[in-house]
C-alpha cells in the first residue's frame, strides 16, 4: 500500500525567520501558560513562609524569580503591568452572560483591530494546543511509517461555526459559561494551575485527550478545523484580511506539498484559501519553487476566490 504524504515528511526550505519568529511567541505563550503557575506558587511559597514548599512542583518553581510575577491571567486573559488583553471569544461570552461594559470593549479591542488585519494568526502563533497538535501529527507520521492507516475524515466547513454558535446560545439560555470548558486555551491554562497547585488534572483534562486523540486517529487537526468554537470566531473577525497566500502559478510544479502541510485544510497550490487560514507561513516555507508568497488582496475579493 502506498504511503500518503504526510506533514512530518515536508522540509521547510524557506522563511526561516518568520518561522523563528513564530516558534518564540508560541513558546512565550506555552511559557505563559504553564510557567505562570509555576512562578506564582515560587512566589506564593515566599510570601507564605514555606507553606506552598510541600508541593510535588516548588522544586520546579524555585527556577523563577521570588516576586510576585508581572502577569496575571493567561492564556485568554492576561493582565501585563497596565494591559487588560482578553481573547474576542471569552469577551463575547462575557458579554452575552453580564452584558456589554467599556472595561469589556477595551480590553478586547486591540485582540480584535489584529485579528480583522491578520487574519486566524493566534491559532497559528500562540495557541497553547499547538504543541499537542504536532504531537498528534507526529503520532500520524509513525503510524503511516508502520503502514498503518489512519483516517482523515473532513467534517464540513461549517461544522465550526456551529459548534460556535451552540456554545454561545446553550451558554446564554442556561446562564453558564460554556466556553471555559470547551476551548482549548483556556482549558489548558486553567488545567495547567490545578495541576501546580493541586497536583491532578480536571475533566478539562480529558477534553485535551479526546482531542489528540480525534486529531490522531479520527481526523488530522480535525478539532482546530471544525470543532474549536474560537478557531471559527478567529476565522468570523479575520474574514476581511488584506493578508493572504497567494500563489503565482506559472512557478507552481502542482506538486500539493503546500496543500499537505497545511494544518486547516486550506489549498494554496489552487489560490483556494478562506478565513480559515492561520497564518502560520508554513505552506510558503515548504514550496520548493518559491510560488508562494504573503500578499495584500482587497478585502472586497470574494473570499477563496482570488
Amino acid at each position: 500500500m502506498k504511503r500518503v504524504l504526510q506533514p512530518f515528511d515536508i522540509t521547510l526550505r524557506h522563511g526561516r525567520r518568520y518561522q523563528r519568529m513564530r516558534r518564540l511567541f508560541l513558546g512565550f505563550s506555552v511559557l505563559l501558560s504553564v510557567g505562570l503557575p509555576l512562578w506564582h506558587l515560587r512566589a506564593l511559597e515566599v510570601e507564605g513562609a514555606g507553606l506552598a514548599a510541600d508541593s510535588r512542583w516548588s522544586a520546579v518553581a524555585r527556577i523563577f524569580p521570588t516576586t510576585p510575577p508581572p502577569f496575571l491571567g493567561a492564556p485568554t486573559s492576561v493582565w501585563v503591568w497596565l494591559f487588560d488583553l482578553v481573547d474576542p471569544l471569552e469577551s463575547l461570552a462575557t458579554a452575552l452572560f453580564m452584558g456589554v461594559s467599556w472595561n469589556l470593549v477595551w480590553t478586547v479591542l486591540p485582540g480584535v483591530l489584529l485579528v480583522a488585519f491578520l487574519g486566524r494568526f493566534f491559532c497559528g502563533w500562540a495557541c497553547p494546543y499547538l504543541p499537542v497538535l504536532a504531537a498528534a501529527n507526529a503520532a500520524r507520521w509513525l503510524l503511516s511509517r508502520l503502514g498503518l492507516p489512519t483516517a482523515d475524515v473532513k467534517l464540513p466547513r461549517v461544522t465550526s461555526r456551529v459548534v460556535l454558535v451552540g456554545v454561545l446560545l446553550v451558554g446564554s439560555v442556561l446562564g453558564v459559561q460554556l466556553v471555559p470548558l470547551v476551548y482549548p486555551p483556556a482549558v489548558i491554562g486553567r488545567e495547567a494551575f490545578r495541576a501546580v497547585f493541586y497536583g491532578s488534572l480536571g475533566a478539562g483534562g480529558l477534553l485535551v485527550v479526546g482531542a489528540f486523540l480525534f486529531d490522531t486517529f479520527v481526523s488530522r487537526a480535525g478539532f482546530c478545523r471544525s470543532l474549536c468554537p474560537g478557531g471559527a470566531m478567529f476565522s468570523v473577525l479575520g474574514s476581511a484580511s488584506p493578508l493572504r497566500v497567494v500563489n503565482e502559478r506559472s512557478k507552481c510544479t502542482d506538486c500539493t506539498v503546500c496543500d499537505v502541510i497545511c494544518n486547516l485544510g486550506q489549498s494554496p497550490m489552487n489560490n483556494r484559501l478562506d478565513s480559515g487560514c492561520e497564518r502560520c507561513g508554513r505552506c510558503i516555507a515548504s514550496c520548493p519553487t518559491r510560488a508562494l508568497s504573503w500578499k495584500r488582496v482587497s478585502p472586497l475579493k470574494v473570499e477563496g476566490k482570488q
